[in-house]
Parts: structure tokens; C-alpha cells; sequence
């Protein structure tokens, strides 16, 4: 063991190989043009050791499929097997010195752009959050809005829209998990996928995505803007709660103009485990549009807040989640975890932006071909 270690402080101590500059092709509309570290605004002020930390979530996720399995999206064939010496050596790295850690990602993986094969790099950067709501186990006049299991008659079709369940379909199924006091952020907790209810005994009950209904998102912010509700350009959560809440006659023909419904199960962990099944880590994991982005692959994103003035955004994020909304080659849910300040930093995030895709060196070979 001592051997292996010595061996890898040497690799991370010389300079990386040379690559001549490559552009990777994808099966869809992805193309990947490599680039140098130096192009990543915002790198060297990045958190990368907690985003290490996350991308071993996937190592441990990527060690218990088969090896060769091909998980690549539509970049190409790439395998877990693909990830094992990274993953091996970032075990290592993570209790290093931070230029240690930095060391790694330069060394082991390359960065490339990810483009539209039009060579467009813009997309829409949204954020995410565990969402905290009040709730019962039993119903009553105050908490009377059922949070629903997984029903047992659900498949690949298309099930009941949101309309239908919201009237009642569902009712007497004996699939009610808990009962909140507050349709609008229990309409928001959908759009989340995770949430932490904070129940009348004291307790906590912490839920997380079990099913969706396979009916499309649509934003609810398409009928407010179509009817003059609310101005586009002042668009954001919180105008959509206020507008809700103030309008309490239209608010449920509002939210079912999305069709789409999601079904929760009691959450196992203390965490929120996104659709690649691993933990997801406030700030280092993203959302992506996992049929295009493999899970786990390493992206650096640029982008920017609006909350009040923009501000510039940028870090190391593992894609290990996705979202009924989250479509197209270049599109990021960041996550922010739990609490005030992830709820309005997830408010405040949508924006155009990039990413670039971390790469480990021993891919290039079988992707250029």
C-alpha cells in the first residue's frame, strides 16, 4: 500500500501529458472540444476538494455495476470501468493538501467544452433545494393536503394528471404518507423532488422522490405570463408563491396547468439521494438531462445569480441527479441543500451559462475514434 501511495505522489507531482487538442462527437446533439485549465474562469478560486468529495459518492455507485456496462449518455462508450484508477486514487488524494487535490484534476482528467453540435455553449442554469414544510400523520381541518406514495397500478404509461389527483382520484387508496397545511409549497416540494416535513409531535420526516405520474412539466410561469399575471421579466419562485398565495381562487387552476405529479417515499438516510442513487452534496451536485450527460461525470459550470445585481457563479459539480425539467445538452439544476439560504439561492439561480466536462485521461482513445 505504501508502494501505490508513494507511486501516485509521484504522478501528481510531474506535469501533465501532452494531448493534442481533440473534439469528440457525440451520438445526439453533444459535441466536446478540448480545452486547457487556463480557459476555466474561476477554477483556481474552486472549491475542488469538495467536489471530490462528492464525485467518490459516484466512485462507489460506478464499483458496484458492471464493469462493463456502457454509461456513457451520448458521448460514447464509456464504462465504470473507465473510472476505476481515478476513483482509486482519489480515495488517496482526499485527505491531501489542496494542491494535492487540484493536482488531481489536472492530471488525471482533461476539460472540454460541451456544445450543441451547432457549437452552441449556452444553456439555463436553475438551482434546487430540499424543500421544509409543516405536516400530520393524520388528517384535520388545518393539515389537509395529502403528500402521496407510489400507487401500485403506476408503469411507463402515463397516469393520472395532476388535475385528476388533485380532485381526487386518488383519494381512499390508502397511499397518503403525510397531510401539509400549505398547497403552495407543497406544489413547490414537487418541483423539488425532496423535502423535510416538520410534523405536529416534533418530529422530523424527511422525503424524497419515489415516482413521477409520466406527464410532462410544464411551468406553471407559462400561464402566468399568458395571462398577464406577471410580468417575464419579473419572474422568479418567489413571485410565483406571492401570486398564488394572492390569488387563492385561481392558484389550483394555476398549478394544474402542469400535469406533471410527483409521489414520495420515506427518505432512508439523513441526505437527499438524487436518480443516480447516490447522496447529493450542496454545491457540487448538479442536475442534468441524464438520456444526453452520463451520471458522475465531472462538469465545471460558469454562470451567474440575479439576485438583485448579477453576480458571476462558478464551480466543480458531479452530474447525479436529474428532472422532468431538466432537457437539452447544455442544462443545470444546481442543488443547494436544506434551509433559508438554499431556498434563496436556488430562487435566484436562473441564468444562461456553460459547463465543461472533466474527462479521465484513459477515455480519450476510445471516444476520438
Amino acid at each position: 500500500m505504501l508502494k501505490k501511495f508513494v507511486t501516485i505522489i509521484l504522478l501528481l507531482s510531474l506535469s501533465s501529458c501532452f494531448y493534442a487538442k481533440l473534439t469528440i462527437k457525440g451520438k445526439g446533439n453533444i459535441k466536446l472540444t478540448q480545452v486547457d485549465f487556463k480557459d476555466l474562469n474561476g477554477w483556481n478560486e474552486t472549491d475542488k476538494r469538495g467536489a471530490l468529495l462528492a464525485f467518490l459518492h459516484s466512485c462507489k455507485k460506478f464499483a458496484k455495476m458492471p464493469q462493463n456496462r456502457f454509461i456513457g449518455g451520448q458521448i460514447g462508450e464509456i464504462t465504470p470501468a473507465d473510472f476505476r484508477d481515478v476513483c482509486e486514487i482519489g480515495e488517496v488524494i482526499k485527505g491531501l493538501s489542496d494542491k494535492q487535490v487540484d493536482n488531481f484534476f489536472r492530471n488525471w482528467f482533461q476539460p472540454f467544452l460541451v456544445t450543441n453540435r451547432d457549437g452552441n455553449s449556452k444553456g439555463i442554469f436553475t438551482g434546487y433545494y430540499e424543500a421544509s414544510l409543516n405536516g400530520s400523520k393524520i388528517k384535520t381541518d388545518e393539515y389537509k393536503y395529502p403528500i402521496y406514495a407510489k400507487p401500485k397500478d403506476l408503469n411507463g404509461e402515463p397516469y393520472l394528471s395532476r388535475a385528476e389527483i388533485e380532485a381526487g382520484a386518488l383519494k381512499d387508496k390508502k397511499l397518503e404518507l403525510l397531510y401539509v397545511n400549505d398547497n403552495v409549497e407543497l406544489f413547490f416540494m414537487h418541483i423539488q423532488g425532496s423535502g423535510r416535513i416538520k410534523l405536529t409531535n416534533g418530529g422530523i420526516a424527511r422525503l424524497s422522490f419515489a415516482a413521477k405520474n409520466n406527464q410532462p412539466y410544464i411551468s406553471i410561469s407559462n400561464y402566468l405570463s399568458d395571462n398577464n399575471f406577471v410580468i417575464p421579466s419579473e419572474m422568479s419562485a418567489e413571485k410565483v408563491k406571492e401570486w398564488l398565495r394572492n390569488n387563492p381562487q385561481k392558484a389550483q387552476e394555476a398549478m394544474n396547468t402542469n400535469p406533471s405529479y410527483i409521489f414520495f417515499e420515506f427518505s432512508k438516510g439523513e441526505n437527499v439521494v438524487g436518480g443516480q442513487g447516490v447522496e447529493l452534496t450542496p454545491e457540487h451536485s448538479l442536475a442534468v438531462d441524464n438520456e444526453i450527460i452520463p451520471y458522475g461525470s465531472l462538469l465545471f459550470v460558469n454562470t451567474e445569480f440575479k439576485h438583485g445585481t448579477k453576480q458571476k457563479y462558478h464551480g466543480l459539480f458531479v452530474a447525479q441527479d436529474t428532472g422532468s425539467a431538466i432537457k437539452g445538452t447544455i442544462r443545470g439544476d444546481i442543488f443547494f441543500g436544506h434551509g433559508e439560504d438554499a431556498e434563496e439561492k436556488a430562487s435566484s439561480m436562473a441564468s444562461l451559462g456553460e459547463y465543461y466536462m472533466l474527462l479521465p485521461n484513459n477515455t480519450f482513445d476510445k471516444l476520438s475514434q
